[in-house]
């Protein structure tokens, strides 16, 4: 996977045991135990990870939340790029993720976190039970848009045709190789919450009721907003 590219997926959350539960009868994912950071496997193969909510957002009453990762070079310049913008927060600063690769957390100027990940390759290979797109609700893109470009390359297009462009604005977040690597719509206040997210939409085979998940949005194109039952928001796309 090339740089600027998402590459990994995880999950803070309260309760390990029931978190475990949960995504291995939606997904099949099995877990090996891991007290701090365990990781799911699919097929043998690393898919996601869950891990207890760290205490300062215990703290605040931050729901349960999925994490995404973009593999970067250059993570420590990156951090102090993105600290210029105006509204960014630097959550957690460059921090050891195992002993080759270092991570930081970093919330964009609309409050949505996501993860510069530097290190060896980790993203897993596609099919159901994976990550098969991400989303990023708000009220308005030209809020992100310049942020994003600046660090990454990225492009903002807008998309076109399928029912969801007629519901609300869309666009597809193009890398600089040509990719289209997640997607930004200009989404309704129930919809899109109280929190900023990117939000991961995992492919899946499963029926429209999933046992343990709560279904808050069908958005149309087959896509529909779930959460579990620590609050943890995410999208199920029906994939054979």
């Amino acid at each position: 996977m090339a740089l600027n590219h998402f590459c990994w997926t995880d999950l803070s959350t309260f309760d390990l045991r029931a978190a475990r539960k949960d995504y291995a009868g939606l997904f099949g994912w099995r877990f090996g135990g891991d007290r701090d950071y365990d990781v799911a496997l699919l097929d043998g193969q690393p898919v996601a990870a869950i891990f207890p909510m760290p205490a300062k957002l215990a703290k605040i009453n931050m729901p349960s939340f999925w994490m995404s990762y973009v593999h970067v070079k250059g993570l420590e310049a990156l951090v102090t790029r993105a600290r210029a913008h105006p509204d960014v927060i630097v959550e957690i600063e460059p921090t050891a993720f195992g002993p080759d690769a270092q991570t930081a957390l970093v919330r964009d100027p609309s409050g949505a976190g996501f993860t510069l990940y530097e290190g060896p390759e980790i993203t897993p290979a596609p099919g159901p039970g994976r990550v098969l797109a991400r989303y990023h609700h708000l009220t308005d893109a030209t809020q992100i848009e310049a942020f994003y470009a600046d660090l990454f390359g990225w492009r903002f297009d807008p998309a076109t045709g399928g029912p969801r462009g007629a519901k609300w604005p869309c666009w597809d977040i193009c890398h600089a190789d040509g990719d289209v690597i997640a997607h930004v719509e200009e989404v309704p206040q129930e919809v899109r919450r109280t929190y900023r997210y990117w939000i991961p939409c995992f492919a899946c085979n499963v029926g429209p009721n999933p046992q343990g998940m709560t279904r808050l949005s069908d958005l149309g194109d087959g896509c529909v907003i779930y959460a579990d039952r620590q609050g943890a928001s995410f999208m199920l796309r029906n994939e054979p």
